[in-house]
C-alpha cells in the first residue's frame, strides 16, 4: 500500500462543563498521524521495547473507556495535546459524519513468499493455462527489529480485473473456486480510508473532539505505572470488558463503526495471547513453548494480514486470539517473562512461519500438504508417540494404515497429558440435510452416493477427495480446510468415512465419519507440547519436534 490520500484536516477541541477551549495545534498535522496508523506496524516505546498495534473491538457503535488511575485522552498521539479526567471516571466515544473509505478488491487465485521462484511460475502458469490474466501484487513488509532486518514479504497472484466493491470481488472468488475447486480468496488496497468526527464525553459534559483518531493512556500513579485501561463494548454481540496494557487509539473502521486498537509492549499483548491459546495449568515449559511460537507467529505475519486497516493484526483466530489480560495468571506472565524475545528461525534466517493446532492424532503434517507453497525444511510431519507406541503411517498414509491407527489405542503425547481427551479420536454421523448446505457453500447441489479419499498427507489427513453425486458426476475437493468445511465442520481431515444404508436412487441418508485430531496438524501440537512438558522435556525440545531444522534465537 503507497501513499495513502487523507482527506482530513486536524482539530482537536475540549469542552469543559464550564467553559470551553480549544487545544494548542498539532506541529505535525493530525493527518499525517492518522495516516501512519497504516502504514507503521512495529514501533518502540519510550525504554525501547517493541510494540504492535492489535485490534481488540470492531463495528462499535460506542465505546466507553475507563482507567483505577484517571485517563489521558491524547489528540496527537504524542501527549502534546491531552485532556485529563480522575481516577474511574469513564469517557463514551461515538462517531458522527462518517464517511466510507475507497478500496479496490483483487481476487487472490495462490499466495507463497516471494522468494519463491519455482512455486510462483508453476501457479501463474496454472492459472495462466486456464486462460485467466494474473496480476502479482506483495503483501507483508521489510521491518528492523533490535538491529535485526525480518522480511514477511509474499506474492499475491491475482485475477487482473479490480472491483471496487467487496461483494463483487467475493461473488467472483467463489465462482472462480466453485469451478477449480479451490479455496479463494480476496485482497483489498486501500485508496482512501474511512474517516469520521470523533467525540469522547464525560459524564460532567466534558467532551473531547477530533478528527479520525484519539488516542486514550491510564495516568501514571506515583509509581511510574498506570492501571490497565478497561474498554466496554460488545464482542459477537455479547457485552464485554477488556483489561489492556498500553493504550488504545479510536478509528473509523471500513466496515463501519468504530476500530478499538490496543497499541503495546509485545510481550505484553503475548501474555493475553499465550492465555487465550493454551491451558492455564501446563507445566512451565508447554507454556514457554507456546510463548516463543505465538511470538514467532506474532512477528511473522507483520505487515502481511489487515493491509487495509489501521492496525497490524486482530484478535480473532485469524490473527492471534487476544481478549486482553484478565485471563493472564503469574504462570503465563513468567513464561513470556522467561523467554523475552526468543523466536525461531529456519536455517535460511527468517522467522519460522510457527504454525499450531490442538491435537496432532499421533502424526503432525507437511506444510505444503495444509496450504499450497513449497515445502518448508521446519515444518516437516513428524510422529508424535510416545515411547512404544505405534507408527502405523511409517510406511505411507494409506486407508489401511488410517484405518489401523484409529483402529489402535491412542499413544499420542497428547493422549498422555490428559487433557482434550474427547479429540485424540471421534466418532460423527452426518444426514444428508445436514450436509447439503456445506456442500453447496463447495458448489456441491446435489446429494452424494459415494465419497473416496484421493490423496492423503503424511499425517493421514485427507487433502483431495472425490464426491460421487446423484446423477453420477465427479467432483473433486481439494484442500485440507474445505475438505473440513465440506463435511460441516470436522474436527480434522484425518477420517475414514462410511456410507449409511443407500436410499431412493442409492442415495445414503447418512455418513458417519471416524477420525483422530483437532487441526490442520502443522507445526506443534499444543496438547501434545503438555504431554511433552509433563515428562520432563524442556521448552527448547519441545520446539525442536515439532518444528524440524528451526532453532531459537534471542531477537531482542
Amino acid at each position: 500500500m503507497k501513499n495513502p490520500i487523507f482527506p482530513i484536516f486536524f482539530q482537536m477541541l475540549v469542552w469543559c462543563a464550564s467553559a470551553p477551549a480549544l487545544a494548542q495545534g498539532d506541529p505535525l498535522g493530525h493527518s499525517d498521524r492518522a495516516a501512519s496508523l497504516y502504514r507503521v506496524v512495529v514501533t518502540l516505546d519510550g525504554t525501547g521495547n517493541p510494540t504492535l498495534p492489535v485490534a481488540v473491538l470492531s463495528r462499535q457503535e460506542r465505546v466507553e473507556v475507563v482507567s483505577a488511575t484517571g485517563l489521558r485522552v491524547i489528540g496527537t498521539g504524542d501527549g502534546q495535546v491531552e485532556f485529563r479526567l480522575p481516577a474511574e471516571r469513564p469517557m463514551e466515544v461515538s462517531a458522527s459524519d462518517p464517511k466510507p473509505g475507497v478500496y479496490q478488491h483483487f481476487v487472490v487465485l495462490a499466495r507463497a513468499p516471494s522468494d519463491d521462484l519455482d512455486t510462483l511460475r508453476r501457479l501463474r502458469g496454472l492459472w495462466k493455462e486456464r486462460g485467466l490474466p494474473v496480476k502479482a501484487l506483495t503483501t507483508g513488509t521489510t521491518y528492523s527489529l533490535a538491529g535485526r532486518m525480518l522480511d514477511t514479504r509474499k506474492t499475491l497472484l491475482c485475477l487482473d480485473v479490480s472491483f471496487p466493491a467487496a461483494d463483487a470481488a467475493q461473488a467472483r472468488a467463489a465462482e472462480l473456486g466453485q469451478q477449480y475447486g479451490e479455496d479463494l480468496s480476496v485482497y483489498a488496497i486501500v485508496a482512501e480510508p474511512p474517516s469520521a468526527q470523533l467525540v469522547a464525553r464525560a459524564r460532567d459534559g466534558s467532551e473531547v473532539q477530533a478528527a479520525d483518531v484519539l488516542w486514550f493512556e491510564a495516568v501514571k500513579a506515583a509509581s511510574g505505572r498506570g492501571a490497565p485501561l478497561k474498554v466496554i463494548g460488545t464482542r459477537h454481540g455479547t457485552r464485554t470488558e477488556l483489561e489492556l496494557p498500553g493504550r488504545i487509539y479510536v478509528v473509523p473502521g471500513q466496515g463501519g463503526g468504530l476500530e478499538i486498537v490496543n497499541e503495546a509492549e509485545i510481550e505484553r499483548i503475548l501474555e493475553g495471547v499465550v492465555a487465550a491459546e493454551i491451558f492455564a495449568n501446563a507445566p512451565a515449559d508447554a507454556l514457554r513453548a507456546q510463548a516463543v511460537a505465538t511470538r514467532t507467529d506474532m512477528l511473522a505475519k507483520v505487515g502481511t494480514r489487515h493491509v487495509t486497516d489501521p492496525y497490524a493484526i486482530c484478535s480473532e483466530v485469524h490473527c492471534q486470539a487476544y481478549g486482553g489480560m484478565q485471563k493472564v495468571s503469574p504462570r503465563i506472565a513468567q513464561a513470556v517473562a522467561d523467554t523475552r524475545g526468543l523466536v525461531m528461525v529456519d536455517p535460511d534466517g527468517r522467522l519460522v512461519d510457527a504454525y499450531y493446532h490442538a491435537v496432532s492424532g499421533g502424526h503432525t503434517e507437511n506444510n505444503e500438504n495444509a496450504w499450497p507453497g513449497r515445502p518448508q525444511p521446519s515444518l516437516r510431519g513428524q510422529p508424535d508417540q510416545v515411547a512404544g507406541g505405534v507408527d502405523h503411517l511409517a510406511h505411507g498414509p494409506t486407508d489401511a494404515a488410517v484405518a489401523a491407527l484409529l483402529a489402535d489405542k491412542d499413544a499420542s503425547w497428547a493422549g498422555a497429558s490428559g487433557l482434550n481427551q474427547g479429540a485424540l479420536r471421534w466418532k460423527v454421523d452426518k444426514t444428508a440435510t445436514e450436509l447439503a448446505p456445506t456442500l453447496q457453500a463447495v458448489g456441491v447441489t446435489q446429494a452424494l452416493r459415494a465419497i473416496r479419499v484421493v490423496h492423503r498427507g503424511v499425517s493421514g489427513r485427507a487433502t483431495s477427495v472425490e464426491l460421487t453425486l446423484a446423477d453420477g458426476k465427479k467432483v473433486i475437493i481439494a484442500g485440507e480446510l474445505r475438505i473440513r468445511r465440506a463435511f460441516g465442520g470436522l474436527r480434522s481431515s484425518l477420517f475414514l468415512v462410511q456410507p449409511g444404508p443407500a436410499g431412493p436412487g442409492g442415495v445414503p441418508a447418512r455418513w458417519t465419519f471416524t477420525g483422530a485430531g483437532f487441526g490442520h496438524g502443522v507445526g506443534m501440537c499444543q496438547t501434545g507440547a503438555v504431554g511433552r512438558a509433563k515428562a520432563g522435556q524442556d521448552f527448547k525440545t519441545i520446539l525442536g519436534h515439532y518444528y524440524t531444522a528451526a532453532h531459537v534465537e534471542q531477537l531482542y
